[in-house]
């Protein structure tokens, strides 16, 4: 239930890991400069009119005079933090193989440093090639009945840590997140990109997947007419399941995925899977009341499971399997991914193998290695500071909250105790996960996995009906301590904000006032402003899921967030591809609060330091405020990636972020002189004066 600013750090995606500088390569620093798009008057094109055209106006030095390697899907501040951060991790995990073997057993830098090296061991990863699958192959070979299918269904997430086809899953109850509950949730697909599964047969995408497919299967031992047959019914079944899901639009209203019904009831929606067999599959008894999250998916499925065999069904968990273990199965593995990669995304060049270690790491051991990351790199007086900023925008906050019109007495009390209730964690937990218990052997990367999935599930299964504490920094695609993001958690009615993400370019504890209060304070206002965004604001102050508003107010809001929408639809991303305003409506009215609660902080840290609000390269405080974060989401990267981002993400593309939250500020009108008829003027009566 996170939402986030951006992630980038994916696998199959990671650039070069590299600790010499390259002066042709912008990815290869030393230092964070104007070319890793630290805010920099450099940056900017001065000729152009910032009344005109602000994005060029802000960023148009830094796009003509900065490439995209070629390796490289896309360029941002985020990729030169995620880049650094590669580095740093890379010292780190380094030295932790080098010291692991006279490591204290079960201790981060044994656990680790074995990890590590369990990965590093191409020549045995190589030599065994799939064969360490064989055991689980054999398991699903003995599959004889769609019980014994539904209790492997549910084995496979302890295996894995992923779901596929479907899963019963604990996870915080939406309506009293003091508790555990278990979800009944629909399987991940091979492609992440699921918009691509809509393609006609005739595409290059889809022909990429089927041969994606195929290649798989014959490195991993079947004949290649099996294998390639096979790619198509992988395709069929996988396109039906997708069709099923709700689309990224309908997922803004988290009410769509969460229907607590009876087991019996959800039951008879699909009779051909034994849901009490996939309960125990994951070692949960059965529950009286299961939360469905897909309107859809399952009586879908139950015609799939008519439609297809389960020999089908078998031999697609096998796939799946091989899929989710491809990384690590020898280096015979990359070129299917390789392939893939240049299909979809324009990049066919995969990382050396250290730094796919990292999201090895990230993956399955997140909280070790974390935890040594941020004794190696983060500060005190960073954590300090940051906190600091975070009530400052707070109040800022609070202090907007009082003059929204729109809003009546009775909600803005509810939402001025939510916000005055939201926790916020910088940098690292206060309490690590402890790993100690699982064993992992610098032999056994196949088994190292296993296990530490194994660990993770039994865990959470455990603390089913019981008082429930959320772990803290532990999501390892959104707010591990090296992830470079931010996110706030409508069920904790709180924010993380990554070790990572505290560093230059979003961060400079010495940099410029203006810079940090519209980079990193905008966030951390973005990251409030989830609270109380079309999703957020269905939850109180406590983190559950109800509804607080008076249909009054939820009819202003309504009307205040379709400003966004269509601001977003009018916005022609590439030629021919305009942005999402519905499913991107969360982000963009985040961004629009972070930078208006960031602008007023920053003029309240100006009135308390005059010294701060001075003239710098011919700019003012504010216009450094708007310029600073222009830059922050300037970006280049593949035709490719900007329309999967467009078709399947909630977050629009850097482009639209950097241009179109500043037309929501009144600050901004002010700081560069815009009026009535200059392009970038916005009329008064399309700004949002939501929050």
């Amino acid at each position: 239930m996170k939402t986030v600013v951006r992630i980038i750090a994916i696998l199959l995606t990671m650039t070069d890991f590299n600790f010499e500088a390259r002066a042709a390569d912008p990815t290869i620093f030393d230092k964070v400069g104007p070319d890793q798009l630290a805010y920099s008057a450099q940056n900017m094109d001065r000729s152009a009119d910032p009344r005109v055209d602000f994005y060029r106006y802000a960023s148009g030095g830094w796009l003509q005079r900065v490439e995209r390697p070629e390796r490289k899907i896309a360029i941002s501040a985020f990729d030169f933090m995620i880049e650094q951060t590669k580095r740093d991790i890379g010292r780190v995990v380094a030295k932790a193989a080098a010291e692991a073997p006279n490591a204290t057993k079960g201790s981060p830098t044994r656990q680790v440093g074995d990890l590590y090296r369990s990965y590093m061991d191409v020549a045995r990863l190589d030599a065994l090639g799939a064969k360490s699958l064989d055991p689980y192959f054999a398991e699903i070979d003995a599959i004889g009945s769609g019980s014994d299918l539904a209790k492997w269904l549910g084995r496979y997430p302890t295996l894995t840590g992923d779901v596929a086809v479907a899963a019963i899953v604990p996870s915080a109850d939406r309506i009293d997140a003091t508790k555990k509950v278990l979800y009944l949730a629909s399987g991940r697909l091979v492609l992440t990109q699921e918009q691509v599964y809509e393609d006609d047969d005739a595409s290059p995408r889809i022909a990429a997947y089927r041969a994606f497919v195929a290649d798989s299967l014959k490195l991993a031992g079947w004949e290649a007419a099996k294998a390639e047959a096979f790619a198509g019914t992988a395709l069929a079944m996988e396109r039906r399941m997708q069709k099923a899901k709700m689309t990224p639009a309908e997922a803004v209203d988290p009410r769509a995925a969460y229907d607590p019904r009876p087991l019996a009831e959800v039951q008879a929606t699909v009779p051909e899977l034994d849901l009490a067999a996939l309960a125990r599959g994951i070692g949960a008894e059965p529950p009286e009341i299961v939360v469905r999250t897909e309107p859809r998916y399952f009586p879908e499925l139950s015609k799939l499971m008519k439609d297809f065999t389960l020999d089908d069904f078998k031999t697609y968990l096998k796939l799946r399997l091989i899929l989710r273990f491809m990384p690590y199965l020898g280096s015979a593995f990359d070129a299917p991914s390789s392939a893939l990669n240049k299909a979809l995304v324009g990049v066919a060049i995969l990382p050396p193998r250290e730094e796919r270690a990292i999201g090895l790491m990230r993956e399955y051991l997140g909280h070790p290695v974390s935890r040594l990351y941020v004794e190696a790199t983060f500060s005190a007086e960073t954590r300090a500071k940051t906190s600091d900023m975070v009530e400052r925008i707070r109040a800022a906050f609070l202090k907007r909250m009082e003059t929204r019109t729109w809003l009546t007495d009775e909600t803005r009390k509810a939402a001025r105790e939510k916000l005055e209730k939201l926790s916020f964690k910088i940098g690292h937990p206060d309490r690590w996960i402890d790993h100690s218990s699982v064993e992992i052997r610098a032999d056994d990367l196949i088994g190292n996995i296993v296990r530490l999935s194994r660990f993770s599930a039994e865990r959470d299964v455990a603390r089913i009906g019981r008082p429930w504490v959320p772990d803290e920094f532990a999501d390892n695609s959104h707010t591990l301590p090296i992830i470079v993001n931010a996110a706030y958690d409508s069920q904790k009615n709180g924010f993380e904000v990554p070790a990572a993400f505290l560093q230059a370019p979003a961060y400079d504890p010495t940099g410029d006032a203006a810079a940090n209060f519209c980079r990193v304070g905008a966030v951390i206002g973005h990251e409030m402003t989830h609270g109380f965004d079309s999703g957020g604001r269905l939850f109180d102050a406590r983190g559950n899921l109800r509804d607080w508003w008076t249909d009054k107010d939820a009819a202003a809001f309504e009307k205040e967030a379709a400003k966004l929408v269509e601001q977003a639809d009018a916005f022609e991303v590439l030629p021919g591809l305009k942005a999402r305003g519905a499913q991107e409506v969360k982000e963009n009215m985040a961004d629009v609060g972070g930078l208006n609660f960031a602008y007023d902080a920053l003029l309240a840290h100006l009135k308390d330091h005059p010294e701060d609000d001075r003239v710098v390269d011919g700019l003012t405080a504010k216009q450094r405020c708007f310029v600073s974060w222009a830059q922050m989401w300037t970006l280049k990267a593949t035709e490719q990636s900007i329309r999967n981002e467009v078709m399947g993400d909630g977050h629009p593309p850097g482009n639209y972020r950097a241009q179109a939250a500043p037309k929501h500020v009144e600050g901004f009108y002010e700081a560069f002189g815009i009026r009535e008829g200059d392009p970038m003027w916005l009329p008064k009566e399309k700004r949002v004066s939501a929050w």
